[in-house]
């Protein structure tokens, strides 16, 4: 999620605010918004999301890779803003996890009908 929070350059306060929520339903800890801000420039300089993904693919289950791509989506949709950078990250994130395009289409399908109750 903070990848792609930092594909277009621009952290806005409802992909703040959607990372904070998942990472509290995925952990069971908050996290501030020092601490997001921190990991979206840790991204956006220094890490490499597709390289990290390619390395741990083998270890993941399908229903893994499938949130994972789930969440980046809801963050690419989370200012209202759908940045080229954005979608091209989300795209190459579905590939370094091999998720084929149908599989991916199915994980977008799935999320539009309640993508305006995200938050």
């Amino acid at each position: 999620m903070v990848a792609l929070a930092a594909a277009d350059g621009r952290l806005d306060a409802h992909e703040v605010g959607l990372i904070q929520k998942v990472y509290r339903e995925q952990t069971g800890r908050s996290v501030d918004v020092s601490g997001v801000l921190l990991a979206v420039q840790a991204y956006a300089t220094t890490r490499d999301v597709l390289a990290e993904f390619s390395a741990a693919v083998g270890s993941m289950s399908r229903e893994t890779k499938g949130e994972i791509i789930r969440a980046a989506y809801l963050t690419l949709l989370a200012d209202k803003r759908i940045a080229e950078e954005e979608r091209k990250t989300v795209k190459d994130m579905a590939a370094a996890l091999r998720i084929s395009d149908n599989e991916f289409q199915a994980i977008i399908e799935a999320i539009a009908p309640s993508s305006g109750e995200e938050g």
